[in-house]
This record gives C-alpha cells, structure tokens and sequence, in this order.
C-alpha cells in the first residue's frame, strides 16, 4: 500500500436509505465511509446501506480480510448495511467494531439489535466470521497506521464523534450531530481542531431547525460554524435529508460555500485522499 489512504463515501444520506430518480447523483444509501489500511485491513465508518457497495471493492478470493469499525451509533441507519455484507459471512474473516455503549447495554448489545429476531433470521452470533466488540477508550488508540480519539456529542440515545490521524494529516467525522449544545460543540471543536477534513452533519436549512429540535441533526450553517470555530481546512457536509433532491444539495451547498468557501456536499463514490 501506498503512504497515502484514500477515503470512499460509500452511503452519505441521512435517517433512511431513498431510492428516486431526482436524488441518484448524491446518493441514496445511508452512511458509510472505508479506507483501505493495508492488502487485509479496511477501516469503515458505519455500516449504513452504503455497506453493501463496499463488498464489490474487496480483493477477490477467500485470504482472510480484518475489518475495523468505527460506529458512530446504534440507530438503523448507520447499522442496516451489516446483515447484506457478504464478508460478514465467511469464516476467515475478523471483524472489530468500536463504539460507546450506551445505558447499560454493551457494543455487542448495540450491534447486534440489528439482526436480532424478528428483525433478522441470523443472528450476529451465528454468522461465522470472528467479532471483536470494544468499548471506545478514553484516550487515544492506535489502529494500523492511525491514531484515533473520539468524542461524545449531542443525539437522541448519543453519537460518537472519531478524529482519525494519519502521520501529519487528520480526518474527523462528526455525523448524527444536533449543534447548539454548548457541551457538545465544545467537545466537537476540540477534537475537530486544526483538522485537515471535518466531516460534519448537514442535514437541514437554518430555517427548517425550529420543526427538528431534538431530531438530533444540524444546519449547514451550524457545521460551517463550527468547521470556522475549529479552524478546519475543509467542510464535508453528509447526511443529507433524505427528502433533499440533487438539486436542493447542490442549493444548500452553493449557501455554505459562501459562509465557508472550501466545502464540498458528501456523494456516493466520492473518494477523499488524506
């Protein structure tokens, strides 16, 4: 592998998977982002629906495969990609899944509610790989080449934010995130500061926030705020709404830009070299 590490957008839509024609250049699926580690080591970012389109970039054959995950949190959205994730399904392969329990349920507890009965006719238990189910550490930790820290921020049931470092470089995905907490948003531009990439949540127009508070979500112009507080070289926006058309994102996207020029508007396929 090369020094540098490529990062593939594989799902980007926000709180349920769409599929209309006027919506198919962002994307439909829900979030998931990976980045090749090494020959055998993917990192993943949720496993959203996107999941699924990660399988068709695997290498080809049997060789055992390690896949890290970084959950951000245990809502469908960011998890339904995992049951349809072929890999899941093949003996040799290792899967390692942080996340931040949540009120007394543990990660496995977490991750595995999405193939529970009914919901699900197999059980994560019963699927063949090998599953690895750890609390996110206090401080910072060490996967592959990274050195990861994470973040509690503001969602209904919570969501971790993950800063992802890559010798001198720094990626930090904060999705699922409501701004305007003064905690959280503290807590965000900590560890969000100086970073070469935020991405952020973008869910809704500052004047569509009144009818979601407490939807856990925030305005382009709260991450463009942020993204400025933290002193951050570009805005990611993802999680788009998922009644936004292309043509509402690219709307919502010329607006940010104003306010934060170097923005861009997450997209299926989208590949983000750190």
């Amino acid at each position: 592998m090369s020094d540098g590490l490529t990062f593939t957008f594989h799902g980007v839509r926000g709180s349920v998977a769409i599929d209309r024609a006027d919506s198919r250049r962002y994307g439909g699926a829900t979030i998931c982002i990976s980045a090749r580690l090494a020959e055998d080591h993917f990192l993943v970012l949720d496993a959203g629906t996107g999941l699924r389109d990660l399988q068709h970039h695997l290498p080809e054959g049997d060789g055992a495969l390690t896949f890290t995950f970084l959950v951000t949190h245990f809502h469908w959205d960011h998890l339904l990609g995992l049951p349809f994730f072929r890999a899941l399904y093949n003996p040799a392969n290792t899967f390692d899944f942080y996340a931040n329990p949540w009120e007394g349920h543990s990660v496995e507890d977490g991750i595995s509610g999405v193939m529970s009965a009914p919901l699900f006719p197999v059980p994560l238990s019963d699927a063949p790989s090998n599953h690895n189910f750890i609390s996110v550490p206090a401080g910072a930790w060490e996967v592959g080449p990274l050195t990861i820290r994470a973040a509690r921020l503001f969602h209904p049931q919570g969501v971790t934010a993950y800063r992802i470092e890559h010798g001198d470089r720094t990626l930090v995905l904060a999705t699922d995130v409501e701004a305007g907490d003064p905690s959280s948003d503290e807590s965000l531009i900590e560890i969000a500061q100086g970073a070469d990439v935020l991405i952020h949540d973008g869910q809704y127009l500052p004047e569509e926030i009144d009818v979601h508070k407490g939807w856990g979500h925030s305005t382009w112009e709260q991450a463009a705020e942020i993204a400025d507080r933290a002193d951050v070289g570009q805005l990611v926006l993802i999680s788009h709404d998922p009644e936004r058309t292309d043509d509402g994102v690219d709307d919502l996207l010329a607006a940010v830009q104003e306010r934060f020029p170097n923005t861009v508007a997450a997209y299926a396929g989208m590949q983000l070299d750190l």
